[in-house]
């Protein structure tokens, strides 16, 4: 009986110390969070009022050099007609938090609600509770920026999505809908450049329905902005399986890949000359080489006619650059 009562007086204590620890270690509400979390609790928008007219030339301004009332209007301009969606929200959020601590380190969360109530007074309170998160989700991820550097990318991963839902609820799969995108590309070519060589017009084929399948009716839009980026992303990714073609193989297997990738004739053409360029100055290199090593490593070593015979080569070889590939070559 007694043991029992020391054993339970021993959980309660360590209960207590953990408690007080939790209360201790846990990060203190900085001014801005309480302005936040003042603002959200009383409720209160800035009024609205009549704003200015659209200054013409605002896209060639930075935001932060109009007036508050010219703020709000030209982000009415800017997000007016997205503003229902969480990604447009963060974005515009984003825009007036990059600057806007600079210029009102003192009370800047309360001039955001005031540019909010002006700009969209029917979603204001909305829009400063995504502020409210946006700033949390920031400070989280300053906080965690060294143990993040430290983990999988998995377990990063999960980290980060669970704060975002955390603070943004559904939304965050909305606010981060592209990343999310990228992420399951990513994966399909982190697959690909582990699996074995060999098959790779099936590893082609299954890049390009990862790429339709997350970006749908926008996979064209997505192509025309960033064809090249996402071809050499799949040719990294296939590395190893390109070094063990031949240079016939190789370029037709390249050719294929840049077609199924949408690129068009002239394209196709102009990358064609181009690996055959290539070529040609890899096969230079390597014949330079070879003659090179021949003639500096007989016995005797390099006599004046070798040298002779060896500048000629690399004129004929690489024109204009054999001086600059002979003075490079004397440094080694």
């Amino acid at each position: 009986m007694f043991q029992n009562k020391k054993i339970l007086f021993s959980v309660l204590i360590s209960l207590v110390i953990l408690f007080v620890g939790i209360l201790i270690l846990r990060p203190n509400k900085d001014k801005n969070q309480k302005d936040f979390e003042s603002l959200l609790s009383e409720g209160k928008v800035a009024e609205s009022k009549e704003l200015p007219n659209l200054p013409e030339d605002y896209a060639d301004h930075k935001l932060m050099e109009y007036s508050i009332e010219e703020i709000a209007r030209i982000l009415q301009e800017k997000y007016g007609k997205n503003i229902d969606n969480p990604a447009a929200q963060i974005a515009m959020i984003e825009e007036l938090m990059k600057d806007l601590p600079k210029l009102y380190p003192n009370d800047w969360v309360k001039v955001l609600n005031q540019i909010l109530g002006y700009a969209f007074p029917n979603k204001a309170l909305e829009l400063l509770r995504m502020s409210e998160s946006l700033y949390n989700y920031n400070r989280f991820r300053e906080a965690n920026m060294s143990k993040v550097g430290l983990m999988s990318d998995e377990a990063r991963r999960d980290m980060m999505w669970k704060e975002r839902y955390r603070l943004f609820g559904e939304k965050a799969d909305q606010i981060w809908a592209m990343e999310k995108k990228m992420t399951v590309i990513g994966d399909s070519l982190k697959r690909i450049k582990e699996s074995p060589a060999g098959n790779l017009d099936a590893k082609l084929s299954q890049y390009s329905q990862t790429l339709k399948e997350q970006f749908g009716k926008d996979y064209p839009r997505l192509m025309e902005n960033k064809r090249q980026q996402l071809t050499e992303g799949f040719m990294v990714s296939v590395q190893k399986d390109l070094k063990v073609l031949s240079y016939g193989e190789r370029k037709s297997a390249l050719r294929e890949i840049r077609q199924t990738m949408g690129m068009d004739q002239a394209a196709l053409n102009r990358w064609d000359t181009l690996e055959e360029e290539r070529e040609k100055a890899w096969q230079n290199q390597q014949k330079y080489a070879e003659k090179r090593n021949q003639l500096s490593t007989k016995k005797g070593g390099m006599t004046a006619e070798d040298e002779k015979a060896l500048d000629a080569m690399r004129k004929q070889l690489f024109g204009e650059e054999a001086e600059i590939i002979k003075n490079e070559l004397a440094k080694t």
